[in-house]
């Protein structure tokens, strides 16, 4: 008996059923992927959030937000928590007292060293963390930060968003210039226009200080360093965010112009995470109001803000 085979036609419709199969499930892959990216995220920003509240058991205080830039003025906030984060050898291995601080040569290799909690999976430049820095201010190259801290709705320089005029000075509420953290500007008390996180040169703040409530108040959110040369792990100058840039405003933006491309952003589909002060994550949306936004970045500002 002759065996029958398969006809062109036959075959081009199972082609075409296995086809449509395919385009049936891979936006569901994606999806799985996603939201498996989006919750390792979360789980970063969990351990960040647990480092910096057990730096704060230790020494009674948040760590600064930033020192200055290329001198030895000690640490930013990233390798002030490496130690509560598992990463202890690698925080002593930098050394501190150069005259250019973390930018300096001796510190090139120790600075390209991946960490993974610092790095979120969902953007695909994860894949190469490693990236060249601006290197006036950072190391470079050097293990770039896909999750800066916050220092409320306040800038330090160049502040297109600010009401009260993008000038710095010690009385503009929102653009406080290089001593961002402490001024409030307007006649307002000390910190109502500033977030937890500061310059070393202002204030100590401490858990007694964030009157609006640990838990509706920022600690960390993420960004993307591709957009933000000056974000790095290892940045004495800028590991920090502002939430006087809206949420997930994406521009494309020459270096001088990094008051715009360096605010909270993310690659995940309609929002970006945040852990708050109390050390939960929530997912924030990029349609939240702006005041709510920028009330969920002050730590004494007077308002009860829900990112809920």
């Amino acid at each position: 008996m002759k065996r029958q085979g398969f006809t062109l036609i036959e075959l081009l419709v199972v082609i075409a059923i296995i086809a449509i199969l395919i385009g049936l499930l891979l936006p569901t892959v994606q999806k799985v992927r996603e939201a498996a990216s989006r919750l390792r995220c979360q789980n970063n920003l969990k351990q960040i959030g647990l480092a910096v509240h057990n730096f704060h058991d230790s020494y009674g205080r948040f760590p600064f937000g930033a020192g200055v830039c290329c001198t030895p003025t000690g640490p930013n906030w990233t390798v002030d928590i490496m130690p509560f984060a598992e990463q202890k050898n690698l925080a002593d291995s930098l050394n501190l007292n150069t005259s250019t601080g973390l930018k300096n040569a001796v510190n090139a290799t120790a600075v390209q060293r991946i960490v993974p909690l610092f790095i979120c999976p969902t953007d695909p430049a994860s894949a190469n963390p490693v990236m060249p820095r601006y290197a006036a201010h950072n190391a470079s190259p050097a293990l770039a930060l896909w999750y800066p801290a916050s220092m409320g709705p306040t800038h330090m320089d160049d502040c297109p968003f600010c009401p009260a005029g993008s000038t710095p000075s010690d009385t503009n509420y929102c653009c406080q210039g290089w001593n961002f953290g402490t001024q409030a500007g307007g006649g307002y008390p000390a910190g109502s226009f500033a977030g937890i996180f500061g310059r070393t040169s202002v204030r100590t703040v401490r858990f007694t200080d964030v009157t609006d409530g640990l838990t509706g108040t920022f600690l960390v959110g993420e960004t993307l360093p591709t957009d933000c040369t000056f974000m790095g792990v290892f940045s004495q100058n800028f590991p920090l965010s502002g939430t006087s840039i809206p949420l997930n405003t994406f521009e494309s933006a020459v270096d001088s112009n990094w008051f715009r491309v360096c605010g909270f952003k993310s690659k995940h589909t309609g929002g970006a995470n945040f852990a708050m002060g109390d050390g939960s994550v929530k997912f924030v949306a990029t349609a939240i109001d702006y005041r709510v936004y920028n009330a969920a970045g002050t730590r004494a500002g007077g308002e009860v803000a829900s990112v809920d």
